[in-house]
């Protein structure tokens, strides 16, 4: 029997593979899309740490 023919007559055998690539982009996604908002979120605390920072300093150079 044919490679081609044997293919196209058992296709739900192949459909373990396509979920579990499914799933791995779907993983991977989500572990990315974390890690960007965790990191999004340590720099919005990084630039309202320098804010008070440069406020800090500009209130001891005017007084």
């Amino acid at each position: 029997m044919p490679i081609a023919l044997l293919q196209a007559t058992l296709p739900p055998a192949n459909l373990p593979f396509l979920f579990a690539a499914f799933a791995v982009t779907w993983i991977a996604f989500f572990a990315y899309a974390f890690f960007v908002s965790r990191r999004q979120q340590e720099l919005r605390k990084e630039i309202a740490e320098l804010r008070g920072t440069l406020d800090q300093q500009g209130s001891e150079d005017a007084g």
